[in-house]
């Protein structure tokens, strides 16, 4: 398993995106871990109503926090899809790492959870 597979399965991502760069950047305090996902050219997205395989009609760039990976804060970037389904139209497909609509990433939502029970 190499150190993208590692990151792929950290982050609870899936095909068909994968991870096509990831940057360190020194020049802050704290580090910040910047990962570009993006899905495979051609791939086909899940409707969000009726789950129907669609094409993608355009992308949007968005950008969730993930919880630090060991001291530095990370941050994942990817183009999300609106898909054109022939029966309900134009929609955002939801991505697998964060709720519709959300900043966040599952896992830093389910750590942040955590400690404010604590």
């Amino acid at each position: 398993m190499d150190c993208n597979q590692i990151l792929l399965l950290g982050l609870g991502i899936e095909a068909p995106w994968k991870l096509v760069e990831q940057r360190l950047d020194m020049d802050k305090q704290p580090h910040e871990l910047h990962l570009e996902v993006k899905a495979e050219r051609g791939a086909k997205y899940p409707c969000p109503v009726c789950g129907q395989a669609c094409s993608a009609h355009d992308f949007q760039e968005k950008t969730w926090r993930h919880w630090n990976f060991f001291q530095h804060h990370c941050y994942i970037h990817a183009p999300v899809p609106r898909v054109k389904c022939q029966e309900h139209g134009v929609k955002r497909v939801e991505v697998p790492w964060a709720r519709k609509g959300s900043a966040f990433t599952l896992l830093f939502e389910q750590a942040a959870l955590a400690l404010v029970r604590e």
